[in-house]
Order: C-alpha cells, then sequence, then structure tokens
C-alpha cells in the first residue's frame, strides 16, 4: 500500500501528545491490581473522601517513587499528592508567584504552563537559550531589572528541545536565583525516562525549588497521578492550608490505591523499564527513516525536534503532513514570543499504538523531508 493509498483508507496518525508507549501486559496488571483491591480495601468507603494532600501513605509512596530521582530520605511532609504534574505546576505557580507576580520561562518552553499563567493571572516573560537550556546573563539580567519571583525549568528531555541540560549550568542558575531570591520551578515530567541524567534541581537546591513530576510520561497518563515537592514542611502545609477545600487538585482514591500497590509490588518499575525500552526502539526507528535530516533527540525520549528544510515553514510542513496522513502541531507554539523565528516542529514517537502505526507516520513525513 503506498502512502497516498493509505491516506484514503486509514484514520489519520497523530504524532502530538507525549504519550508513553505503554506494554500490552498492562491491562493484565490493572485486571490483577483491581482484583488486588476488591479482596483487601473497604469499597463503602474507598471513594467517599477526598484524599486532599494525600494521606500519610500516599506521601510515603510518593517519596519512594522519586527517591531514583531526588534520593532517599525525603521527607513525606514536604509532598502534597496531586491529581497529575499539571495541578502540582498550578500549585507551585500559584505559590511560589501568585497574582500579577512575574514567572521567567526559555524563550522555547512548554505551552501548557503559560496557560496555567494566564488562568491564575501570572505575568510571563522570556529569556535567551542556548543548547544548554536557560542562558545564566540573561536569567541575571531579568532578575535584575525584573524582578521575577521564580524561574520555570525543564531540564531534563526539555519540551520542545529534548535537550538535557549540564551539570554546570544547573549549578550557575542555580546560585543566581539564591543571589536574587528567585524561587525554581522544575518540571521533571520526563526525569525518570533517561538513565544518566544529571541530578534534578531540586535535589541540588531543595530550599529554592518547587519540584512537580508523575507518572503520566513513564509509566501511565490514565493514572492522573502528580506530586508536589515543595522546599519545606512549611511551605507545603501553606500550599495545603490555602488550596485544601479546591477539590480538583487532589489525586483521586482508587489512582492513590493503584500507585501505592504498583509502586510497592515493582510493578511501576517494570512499567518505566519498558517505556524507555519502546522510546529507545522507537527513536532508532526514527534514526533509520530521518537519517540525514536534521534534528535532536534523547535516546530514552518521547519525542524528537527536527529541524525543517528550507523549503518549508511551519505552516506548509503541518498542512503537506495532514495531507499525507499525519497529524502535526507548529513548533512554534512553544515559541514565548510570537515574532520568535522556529524552524523546528516536535515529532512524538510515543503516541502511536504500534511500532507499525509509527513507522507508517515517519515514512510519510520523511516522503516530504526529501
Amino acid at each position: 500500500m503506498t502512502i497516498n493509498q493509505r491516506n484514503l483508507s486509514a484514520a489519520p496518525i497523530s504524532l502530538i501528545r507525549t504519550t508513553p508507549p505503554t506494554p500490552q501486559w498492562i491491562g493484565e496488571e490493572i485486571k490483577n491490581t483491581l482484583q488486588d483491591v476488591l479482596q483487601e480495601q473497604d469499597l463503602s468507603t474507598l471513594l467517599r473522601y477526598h484524599r486532599f494532600a494525600g494521606t500519610e501513605r500516599d506521601r510515603e509512596v510518593g517519596a519512594i517513587w522519586m527517591s531514583h530521582r531526588l534520593g532517599c530520605g525525603l521527607d513525606a511532609n514536604r509532598i502534597l499528592a496531586t491529581n497529575g504534574t499539571q495541578n502540582a505546576l498550578l500549585l507551585a505557580l500559584a505559590t511560589a508567584v501568585g497574582n500579577g507576580g512575574l514567572v521567567l520561562v526559555e524563550e522555547l518552553s512548554y505551552y501548557g504552563f503559560r496557560r496555567l499563567a494566564g488562568f491564575l493571572n501570572v505575568e510571563v516573560d522570556a529569556i535567551a537559550m542556548d543548547r544548554h537550556g536557560a542562558l545564566p546573563d540573561a536569567f541575571q539580567h531579568a532578575c535584575r531589572t525584573r524582578s521575577p519571583k521564580a524561574l520555570f525549568l525543564t531540564p531534563t528531555i526539555h519540551n520542545p528541545t529534548t535537550l538535557v541540560m549540564s551539570l554546570e549550568r544547573r549549578n550557575e542558575l542555580i546560585d543566581i536565583a539564591r543571589r536574587y531570591g528567585v524561587a525554581i520551578i522544575e518540571d521533571d515530567v520526563y526525569g525518570s525516562l533517561p538513565t544518566d541524567a544529571p541530578p534534578p534541581i531540586a535535589a541540588l537546591a531543595p530550599d529554592i525549588t518547587w519540584y512537580a513530576s508523575g507518572l503520566a510520561k513513564c509509566v501511565s497518563p490514565g493514572l492522573k497521578a502528580g506530586y508536589l515537592v515543595a522546599p519545606s514542611a512549611v511551605h507545603a502545609a501553606a500550599v495545603f492550608e490555602r488550596f485544601q477545600v479546591t477539590s480538583t487538585w487532589h489525586m483521586s482514591p482508587l489512582s492513590a490505591v493503584l500507585v501505592d500497590k504498583w509502586v510497592s509490588a515493582g510493578i511501576a518499575t517494570r512499567i518505566l523499564d519498558a517505556v524507555r525500552a519502546e522510546a529507545s526502539a522507537r527513536q532508532e526507528i526514527a534514526r533509520e527513516l530521518l537519517a540525514g535530516s536534521d534534528y535532536a533527540a534523547h535516546p530514552n525520549g518521547l519525542h524528537l525536534w527536527l529541524t525543517l528544510p528550507a523549503q518549508y515553514d511551519q505552516e506548509t510542513f503541518v498542512t503537506a503532513a495532514a495531507n499525507a496522513g499525519v497529524v502535526l502541531r507548529p513548533g512554534s507554539m512553544f515559541a514565548f514570543h510570537p515574532t520568535t523565528p522556529v524552524d523546528s516542529i516536535r515529532i512524538v514517537l510515543g503516541s502511536p499504538e504500534t511500532r507499525d502505526e509509527l513507522l507508517a507516520g515517519l515514512s510519510a513525513l520523511k516522503t516530504l523531508l526529501q
């Protein structure tokens, strides 16, 4: 079947959402875990109460899960269990910056964070970056001239550029943040995927960092399980005091029970290992099909950042891909300033259900690139 024939007979292939390619056996694990819940839990009360910041056990499970990133001995009283990483970021932004405050982002950054800022009436401004992330000189200049409350970073598998910030750059930014009294909001949602990344900023500077993480990109987005690690137990208590009756940020009781069982039994780690392996296999498919193209990627990442050939701009490439049966979004959506020239586009490898579907989608793009 040719690509054109496929367009007429099959649904478009979406390469826009960084969903982890979870293993086929995860369904069996869900069934087995739910059977255990039926035997062990008091079902008449399981769904009756909010978890608010999470029970003591929920926070302990979070500390266990995040120990491979933040080390052992993480104080569970610094943790709030949330309804996904997005809600953890919202809580951090509202608390560390607040209404009318200023948060800095890199000139290319996660668009969803900027939407959260708009929702909270938080001002956002961008600073320059290079292949290592935010530029220290640009950050320092903004601190001197704009008095920001926080700096938002995704230092490990940056979205969209895939860069992993060097340890040296992390420490440079920490030094500046401390000097000017600026908090750091760290989005580490992809941080569990690499096997050899530098430590999170929250491990290097826990006293000034609001750390948001979860299981969406490394286990399953449907669990809606996230964590916010505050700089201290006092900071965490202040967040809880402010938001305790706002129910939408709570982790659901059933998700909390599933996460507890999966983390305790090592199932979550098995799924993470499987996601890493599948992501690596899909990156290899991309290396073969896109050989000769200019793009950045991480070997365990769920996406790549493709530089477009000179004959394409963002709009024409997205349109050409749609005509070839592939759904993409323009890379310009990650740019803070609308006038910032963006010659790259994010290609997600994790979202197709199968490798064959990914192969078909990348083959169509290969034809366009040639």
